[in-house]
């Protein structure tokens, strides 16, 4: 079977390992492998009565500087590495650890070697590439606090001195109990860093409007709508020079390419066409004939039509003739991304529209209540936007 999500064939016939959980409290067996540590090394039996079990405890709360966090990680490398140290040279344990193992001082340009790398029968045994995986672990795995810093925090090897010779010098056991003593007090008791909650979506005053404002009901038809519209591109075009009319007034009487137009300079740069109602494929053509008639003049135009809602058959014949379809449902999950700033530019716009294109004060009325009522007027009509006592514009 090949995997939906990569190049990766994998064989149903094999059990697979089930995805560890992250977070949590969880033994240090569980990550033993993924930490470097040899097979078998937490089943480990007995070691707690060493007693360079109890010095290692006793230095890690008293005698490492308190300053160093990354404790836990480089704890877990220095462990690691000598398991495979004291394995390649066939001990268990050693006494004194800087004595009996050459240490690698400078490396192949000549340049010192600040971290710890021990060299055993011609095997260099380093540090670093194991502090990464404990690090990861906590981290990511275990969601705790942690450093990622490896360079640094493997460069203070010199402080923990005194802590590697007890390791070394611990019984394989006490070595396993130790790991889990780390574990256990570095990893586990740390506070788990927890995922942000999601919180409820703030709805934004134009998303809100396009999803809730009733923008039939209203006469003249088509009015509310065509004003959103407006609003939209004013918002989304900043560029442009828009322009629009009346509804109930022809675009070739209005001498514009459809319902809103954009403008840069003397050239059309947007044509919309909006239509309060959706649209199904029948009624197509007759939106077409009219339409593509005024974009005659402006063939470089981008051609839209704005509907309530479109049909998939409608987007595909519209697409044909070079026109961008959208429904309310479109816009919506447009203005979604759309900063505050910009959602309340798109109502001003519609405002603008239904009380100095339109000029009907019932209108801007109508959605001015609707916004003060759903409490999102702010930073929308903070300034009016028609003066009452306008004689000229009309309820």
């Amino acid at each position: 079977m090949r995997s939906t999500c990569s190049l990766i064939y994998v064989d149903e016939n094999i059990p697979q390992t089930p995805r560890r959980k992250r977070g949590g409290k969880q033994p240090f067996s569980s990550f033993a492998e993924d930490l470097n540590f040899p097979a078998g090394f937490s089943d480990r039996v007995a070691g707690e009565n060493d007693p360079k079990l109890g010095e290692a405890k006793d230095w890690l709360v008293n005698g490492r500087s308190q300053q160093q966090n990354f404790w836990p990680a480089l704890s877990l490398a220095l462990l690691s590495q000598a398991e495979e140290t004291l394995s390649i040279a066939g001990e268990d344990s050693v006494d004194d650890v800087f004595d009996t193992f050459e240490i690698e001082r400078t490396g192949r340009t000549g340049r010192a070697v600040n971290t710890l790398n021990f060299i055993v029968n011609g095997t260099k045994i380093t540090l670093r590439p194991r502090f990464n995986p404990a690090a990861d672990a906590i981290r990511i795995e275990m969601r705790r606090d942690h450093p990622s810093a490896a360079p640094h925090a493997t460069q203070a090897w010199r402080d923990y001195r005194p802590l590697i010779e007890m390791i070394y010098a611990m019984s394989p056991a006490a070595r396993a109990r130790f790991a889990e003593y780390v574990w256990d007090t570095g990893v586990n008791a740390a506070e788990e860093r927890t995922w942000a909650k999601q919180a409820e979506r703030i709805v934004r005053p134009f998303e809100y409007v396009l999803a809730n404002f009733d923008t039939h009901n209203a006469r003249p038809g088509g009015a509310l709508f065509q004003g959103l519209v407006f609003g939209y591109f004013r918002a989304d075009s900043p560029n442009l020079t828009l322009e629009s009319h009346a509804v109930n007034t022809g675009s070739s009487r209005a001498d514009m390419p459809g319902d809103v137009a954009g403008f840069r300079g003397g050239e059309v740069e947007l044509a919309v066409e909006v239509k309060d109602y959706g649209i199904p494929i029948e009624d197509v053509e007759n939106i077409l004939v009219d339409f593509l008639e005024d974009l005659t003049d402006a063939p470089n135009a981008t051609a839209v039509v704005v509907a309530d809602s479109v049909d998939q058959e409608s987007r595909d014949r519209l697409s044909e003739s070079n026109i961008i379809a959208l429904g309310r449902d479109d816009l919506r999950a447009r203005v979604i991304t759309w900063d505050l700033p910009k959602q309340q530019e798109a109502l001003r716009g519609a405002l603008y529209y239904l009380g100095r294109i339109q000029k009907s004060t019932a209108l801007v009325k109508r959605l001015t209540e609707f916004l003060e009522t759903e409490g999102i007027s702010t930073g929308v009509i903070d300034q009016p936007t028609v003066r009452d006592d306008d004689a000229s514009i009309p309820s």
